[in-house]
């Protein structure tokens, strides 16, 4: 049986190991984290595993904003983009397409125990929205995403998966590099 790309139940469950994996590589060395592959990626896997983190961060927390309808930005979705949706349903965001916003890039020095600690309060929650999925499912309205357009709250957990998925794979890279 194939599951649906916005079951956010399962988006939560691989959301969760794709945390763990991060939290393995956060684990590494100082100068494997930090050293730099430029043919792959201007940034290192640290600052690669930074912006995952606080992209999940405001991604994981915009669709609880959504559950619970309380949230400036909050919205009746208007600007559905069907693009941005078939990326959400393939599963692939395409590489270099995209800048990441400043809001969420690492900033020129990472401090890896704010690192480590944000990669917990994700980890809580992720799990905090997987303990009430009714809540995430029966979320209408939307938040604005950036360059996606309006997003639902089970739209904001696939995202979350989506990008981690990216960010570990090209992180990946720049450590096999």
């Amino acid at each position: 049986m194939k599951t649906h790309p916005f079951d956010a139940a399962y988006n939560l469950r691989a959301l969760k190991r794709l945390l763990e994996r991060v939290e393995s590589v956060n684990a590494l060395p100082h100068e494997t984290l930090f050293s730099k592959a430029p043919a792959i990626s201007d940034w290192s896997a640290g600052e690669h595993s930074f912006h995952l983190i606080l992209a999940c961060d405001l991604s994981l927390g915009n669709a609880m904003s959504l559950t619970r309808d309380t949230g400036r930005l909050i919205r009746d979705p208007e600007d559905r983009q069907a693009d941005a949706i078939d990326i959400l349903r393939r599963g692939r965001i395409p590489r270099g397409v995209a800048q990441a916003p400043r809001f969420v890039q690492p900033p020129t020095r990472i401090d890896l125990d704010l690192l480590r600690t944000l990669t917990g309060e994700v980890q809580e929650a992720r799990s905090a929205l997987a303990n009430d999925l009714a809540a995430l499912e029966r979320a209408p309205r939307a938040i604005p995403h950036q360059l996606l357009g309006d997003l639902n709250a089970c739209e904001w957990v696939r995202f979350a998966h989506i990008h981690s998925a990216h960010h570990l794979m090209i992180l990946h890279e720049v450590l096999g590099a």
